[in-house]
């Protein structure tokens, strides 16, 4: 999912979960709704607003996304804006779980003097190899982006991580060649279904426009 190439992206050994959603709390929340569109549950609508719209019925059968769902579900007449504010829509836990599950982490010793949170350690390195070598063919003109690498670029380039997150892989362009290209890709992303759609407008809004904040007062990166 979103979420989680998005977690991996930014994530490492020395930190837990919950670390990486309170830095980056919004961009997490914009990947988890990125997620809920493409899972057929969450749609934007075609005006200025950008109001959150649910869609598709029933029980989810994601953990990673049934909690945040039931949050929209309870919200009336919600915008993109606010709904990626919306605190602890992400829930780090889920998506270590999904992760765990998966044998891409597992969890460790826990923190404060073991009275605290299990650490993440990371035990499938490839896949985050796999996630960075595909972004840098992105940036580069190498490949085609799918909507989840373009979601990724725009969600780090709106937080304003993108020159630390993403150093090597945006070499040898320049700041604003990066922060030009990434709109670029956001905005022309190819979209197969209405759902992907909706992702791709949403890239293109937080590219252009202060949806999700940035972290720690940066810039656009």
């Amino acid at each position: 999912m979103i979420t989680e190439k998005l977690y991996l992206l930014m994530a490492n050994d020395a930190e837990k979960p919950e670390s990486v959603v309170s830095a980056t709390g919004y961009g997490m929340n914009a990947a988890l709704i990125s997620d809920l569109m493409i899972a057929g549950r969450v749609a934007l609508s075609d005006d200025q607003q950008r109001q959150i719209q649910l869609v598709g019925a029933g029980p989810c059968p994601d953990p990673v996304l049934a909690a945040p769902l039931a949050k929209l579900e309870k919200k009336e007449r919600l915008s993109l804006d606010e709904a990626v504010k919306i605190s602890g829509l992400c829930d780090a836990r889920l998506v270590t779980d999904s992760l765990a599950k998966a044998g891409i982490v597992e969890y460790g010793e826990r923190t404060l003097l073991g009275m605290g949170k299990k650490r993440v350690h990371i035990i499938n390195e490839q896949i985050q190899r796999q996630i960075r070598t595909d972004l840098q063919a992105a940036l580069h003109g190498q490949k085609i982006p799918g909507v989840s690498d373009t979601t990724v670029l725009a969600i780090v380039q709106a937080i304003g991580l993108a020159p630390e997150l993403l150093k090597d892989e945006i070499a040898p362009m320049a700041a604003g060649e990066a922060q030009a290209r990434i709109k670029e890709l956001a905005q022309d992303s190819p979209v197969a279904d209405s759902a992907q759609r909706a992702v791709a407008a949403m890239n293109a809004a937080i590219t252009t426009q202060r949806v999700i904040p940035p972290v720690s007062g940066k810039g656009d990166g």
